[in-house]
């Protein structure tokens, strides 16, 4: 055996498959630009997903102000009427959760077979944390349209 292939011979580990795997994981992560694609990717996606829920509960808001001041005209507190914006808010969030793990798990199980997309799997950790993002992303986006509900005045109503 010549001094190159034994020094080879010398660096070769012995893995488990658990090892085996962390170790690919790693070298895609160090020696490629698939993990920096990849989160740039999300980011954009959460970026642009805050700003449509975003915009569609601002108006919502605005198109509803005369309803709103109506309500503040007759004595309902604005703990209330936030209270009303982070319910619709929380409900609609809460539909579209459900119905994109569903489509999410659906998807799973119509390629569980597919070779190609082998090893992917929907973990409770991912639902878990889409969960939380969700919901980050519906108070956030409902918080601009409570401030504006919030310095609304009641004469609104009365106005042309």
């Amino acid at each position: 055996m010549t001094s190159a292939a034994a020094s080879r011979l010398h660096r070769t580990k012995a893995l488990s498959g658990h090892q085996f795997g962390w170790d690919t994981i790693w070298w895609y992560i160090t020696n490629t630009g698939i993990p920096i694609n990849f989160g740039i990717t999300v980011a954009i996606a959460l970026v642009v997903g805050t700003v449509v829920a975003g915009q569609t509960f601002y108006l919502f808001t605005i198109e509803n102000l005369k309803q709103f001041g109506a309500l503040k005209a007759i004595g309902v507190t604005n703990l209330r009427l936030m209270g009303m914006i982070l319910l619709q808010a929380l409900t609609v969030g809460f539909i579209g959760y459900c119905l994109g793990m569903a489509m999410t798990a659906g998807f799973f199980e119509a390629t569980k077979n597919n070779l190609d997309l082998r090893g992917f799997r929907l973990l409770p950790e991912i639902m878990a944390g889409t969960a939380v993002t969700v919901l980050s992303i519906v108070i956030l986006s409902s918080a601009v349209s409570i401030r504006r509900v919030m310095v609304l005045e009641p004469a609104v109503v009365f106005r042309g």
